[in-house]
């Protein structure tokens, strides 16, 4: 335990999940063996030292593994909100970035498989005036110069089948997948944080289901707190953007284990299914193996 508690100051994740630790083994004895509750926290302090070990002052987490956002402050959470998440087929990948800018009133720009699976079928059988109800446009490339093109010139049964690209867009609106904002920390992966017109998902216990990108409970809030204005309430606005006075970096992460916000330990269900691969790798539930993972 000596090895544990001279450590360095680490992330506030970190430093919660070891104090955990640190007690539930004072409670058990030095000679306890390792059990499940030490097995989950070591799993998980692994997971914490991915975070920078002097975390930013402000600085977001997003969860994956329970599905919720933390807005840190000086080593506190500022604010929380739940979120949702990608599914087991399309999760949300574990990353690093920085949000940089809110886009208000964004255009959606349809990932190429939903445009495959969803849109294509739907323009085969309800003609091409079926998405052009749905607000979405079919683009020439996805450039900065693209153009609109006319719906009716693709070929749909190409793009249903896998052989030919449609590039789809949603305009802004009160019906636009991204809701009335969107938090961008550019990358080459295509995740950001947004909006959703439908709010009633985050009453659900389960919250995978997103294409990979994270859905916020409250986007406006957010944006706020980063130091955003309040976007227009127009809901038909064109797309705007806006840089944030101070970047932050955010932090996208899965746990099955996190400090509870009263203490102790919240738990998670291990819905990507990487918990027993990293016990693997760290070597298992060995006597000590908690203490010996801390120490690294």
């Amino acid at each position: 335990m000596a090895h544990i508690q001279g450590l360095t100051p680490q992330n506030p994740i970190y430093r919660g999940l070891k104090a955990a630790l640190i007690a539930h083994r004072a409670s058990r004895g030095p000679d306890a063996p390792f059990d499940a509750y030490e097995q989950a926290l070591a799993l998980n302090l692994a997971r914490a030292r991915a975070l920078p070990s002097d975390a930013d002052d402000r600085f977001v987490l997003v969860d994956a593994g329970s599905a919720r956002l933390w807005l840190y402050e000086n080593g506190r959470v500022a604010a929380t909100m739940p979120v949702a998440v990608g599914t087991t087929k399309d999760p949300t990948p574990l990353m690093a970035g920085v949000i940089r800018y809110a886009a208000y009133h964004p255009y959606w720009y349809v990932p190429p498989d939903l445009t495959r699976e969803t849109y294509a079928p739907i323009a085969l059988s309800h003609g091409p005036a079926a998405l052009s109800a749905q607000g979405l446009e079919v683009l020439s490339d996805w450039t900065d110069q693209a153009v609109v093109v006319d719906p009716a010139t693709v070929d749909w049964q190409a793009v249903a089948d896998g052989r030919q690209l449609a590039r789809l867009r949603q305009r802004p609106g009160p019906d636009n997948m991204m809701g009335q904002v969107k938090l961008m920390l550019p990358n080459g992966l295509g995740v950001y944080l947004h909006d959703t017109p439908d709010h009633g998902i985050f009453d659900r216990a389960a919250r995978n289901f997103s294409h990979g990108c994270v859905r916020l409970a409250d986007a406006r809030e957010l944006a706020r707190l980063l130091g955003a204005p309040p976007p227009p309430h127009d809901p038909g606005a064109a797309e705007e953007r806006v840089d944030l006075p101070r970047p932050t970096p955010v932090y996208i992460a899965y746990f099955t284990a996190l400090p509870g916000p009263g203490g102790g330990v919240a738990f998670a269900p291990d819905v990507y299914g990487r918990d027993r691969p990293l016990l693997a790798a760290i070597g298992g539930a060995r006597r000590g193996g908690a203490v010996e993972l801390a120490a690294r």
